[in-house]
């Protein structure tokens, strides 16, 4: 059962609050997907890596989440891909569903509980949507199915925006038959050529908004603990989410809604309309290294700015996440070479790096304030392995080395086996570099001796498969010192 309190800022009230989801121990969690029309660029990535991040501090904190992402493989973008293209719709929407699944497994997301698609739930759209007419919250015109928006007291407060602001720029489309320009359709009629689905109010197929609610509804009932996506559904998608959700039902929707920052090339925010895109699939296979080191920095990038703001996406920026990343994974290298005790679960309300660690992941999910606790914990440990582990060990290096592991399952990264990791930058460098600093080289063959001497062979060994694993080669002389060879 979690006892200490997570806190989130909460896009409806604008403040951070203390999360309380209706069943203690359980988290509902809805996050809104993909429109599979294309390949996901990086601006998904760190969508998905935000509510990954989440979905694993409530995991770590103790509660049973039921995480439910939608996938959208019905809308205008898909039917002119496939128009475009001249294929089927289904074979559109089937490539880029692998090509999303590719890109999380690229990234290592965390399954959802479910993901459902939604053609899948047409009926319960249509369900949804009787019930909106049938309550006078929605209305029939021209073969669409419209919400009334003037109808629902207090639409615009999830984007904190005035109805009437809303209205002098809002305006009725050719052939839309709306009684108000602000209404926003359920149900559109049937077009020629374009995919029709039987229903109560005449063929036709669902509006975008309705699938969220229809699903949500299903798989966790009235009301969701937390909402979630980019900061681009904030409106219109996530407002009328929430207006037809809570007409329906007269619960309340979502008890808590976030909202992550943009991606952003020279500070311009990196969408497909833009053409400004960079593609998942593309920067993977446009690194050097291979995909599960590219995975970690990238992550790491993203989780060196708060979740909230904006994140500019360039070299000399990911190229200090690679770096920052680097050292952690020296660190934990030698760390590795030790035995020690198993590896503690976070101390509830300890004041040590574990319980600074949590606090700040707590704190609103403050990832840069936790990776700064993992440099702090670094920097704590650096001395007494840097001289050669004399005197003494550090108090807390059993803790240090449990933190490292906290990191794998809270940030997803240092989750490689160091040699993996340096041996995969190694591929990334110039020819003749090594991927192991010469101060560590030198400090790792002394430790080598020390083993050697103390007759610790598997710690000797350990020690000579990490130096070869970063590209040096110890050959051992008779009554000397090894020599050393970089390949």
């Amino acid at each position: 059962m979690p006892t200490l309190p997570i806190r989130l800022y909460n896009s409806l009230t604008r403040q951070v609050e203390v999360f309380r989801p209706q069943t203690p121990d359980e988290v509902k969690m809805y996050v809104c997907g993909v429109t599979v029309y294309d390949d996901c660029h990086l601006g998904h990535a760190r969508s998905q890596m935000v509510f990954d991040t989440l979905n694993r501090l409530f995991l770590e904190s103790g509660y049973r989440v039921r995480y439910v992402r939608n996938i959208t493989d019905i809308d205008d973008k898909i039917i002119r891909k496939a128009r475009d293209a001249n294929k089927p719709i289904g074979e559109i929407t089937a490539r880029y569903i692998d090509s999303f699944n590719r890109d999380m497994s690229r990234l290592g997301i965390l399954p959802p509980t479910a993901e459902p698609r939604a053609t899948e739930f047409l009926g319960a759209m249509l369900s949804l949507i009787g019930r909106l007419v049938d309550s006078g919250a929605a209305y029939l015109a021209g073969g669409d199915v419209y919400f009334r928006v003037r109808k629902f007291t207090g639409y615009g407060a999830l984007s904190h925006q005035v109805l009437e602001d809303l209205r002098s720029g809002a305006r009725i489309e050719p052939g839309e038959q709306k009684e108000d320009p602000l209404d926003f359709v359920l149900w559109k009629g049937a077009k020629e050529g374009e995919p029709a689905y039987p229903s109560p109010f005449g063929d036709g197929r669902p509006g975008w908004h309705i699938e969220c609610s229809a699903m949500s509804l299903h798989y966790l009932g009235p009301t969701l603990d937390l909402h979630g996506g980019g900061m681009d559904l904030l409106f219109p998608h996530h407002e009328n989410e929430r207006a037809q959700s809570e007409a329906a039902t007269g619960e309340t929707f979502s008890r808590t809604w976030i909202h992550n920052g943009f991606v952003t090339i020279r500070e311009t925010k990196m969408s497909k309309s833009l053409g400004n895109t960079l593609k998942i699939r593309e920067f993977f296979e446009g690194s050097p290294s291979p995909e599960e080191v590219t995975r970690e920095w990238l992550r790491y990038f993203f989780l060196s700015t708060h979740y909230r703001s904006p994140v500019d996406l360039t070299d000399q920026a990911l190229s200090s996440a690679k770096n920052a990343l680097d050292g952690l994974y020296q660190c934990r290298a030698l760390l590795l070479l030790d035995d020690g005790e198993p590896p503690k679960r976070p101390r509830e309300g300890g004041s040590g790096f574990m319980g600074e660690f949590m606090e700040a992941l707590r704190s609103d999910m403050d990832s840069p304030v936790a990776l700064s606790v993992l440099h702090a914990a670094k920097t704590r440990i650096n001395p007494w392995l840097s001289g050669g582990r004399t005197g003494t060990p550090p108090a807390d290096l059993s803790e240090i080395r449990a933190l490292f592991d906290l990191a794998g399952r809270t940030l997803g990264i240092l989750l490689l086996p160091p040699g993996q990791w340096v041996s995969g930058l190694r591929t990334a460098r110039t020819s003749g570099e090594t991927g192991i600093p010469d101060e560590e080289i030198r400090q790792l063959v002394l430790l080598r001796e020390e083993a050697r001497k103390n007759r610790e062979f598997q710690k000797a060994d350990a020690i000579r498969e990490r130096l070869k694993d970063a590209g040096v080669v110890l050959e051992d002389q008779p009554g000397g010192p090894p020599r050393i060879r970089r390949i």
